[in-house]
């Protein structure tokens, strides 16, 4: 075998390595949340703010009570931003949880689960 095709067989793989690898990495994902996952407040949120790494399209957020009721949310234009706050209603003490999905610029969708409990303690 010569050094150049032992050479361009040694890099096939690593090149098909580099090219499936390379789009997972390009995916937006959630850097913060407020409230935070798994988070316990004295006071129910007034909002719910989403920051990406990157501009994505928010493109759901979906608040539930862990018992299944769905809590309207406002509408609001979808808009490429790296971060999103969204005005809650006033929300009784329990346990939530927010799902939200975006639409990354590479064009795939990504999607989470912000799980958060309010007791209802809260002194004005």
């Amino acid at each position: 075998m010569t050094l150049r095709r032992a050479v361009c067989v040694n890099a096939l793989p690593l090149l098909i390595l580099a090219a499936v690898a390379a789009p997972a990495a390009a995916h937006s994902e959630l850097r913060l949340s407020v409230p935070a996952a798994e988070a316990v407040l004295d006071c129910p949120p007034e909002e719910i703010e989403l920051h990406f790494n990157e501009k994505a399209q928010l493109t759901a957020l979906r608040l539930h009570q862990v018992d299944g009721a769905e809590i309207e949310l406002p509408r609001r234009a979808i808009r490429e931003a790296a971060s999103e706050t969204i005005a809650l209603p006033p929300l009784p003490p329990g346990d939530f949880r927010a799902e939200w999905r975006i639409l990354s610029p590479d064009g795939h969708v990504v999607g989470g689960v912000i799980p958060f409990r309010i007791l209802g303690d809260c002194q004005p």
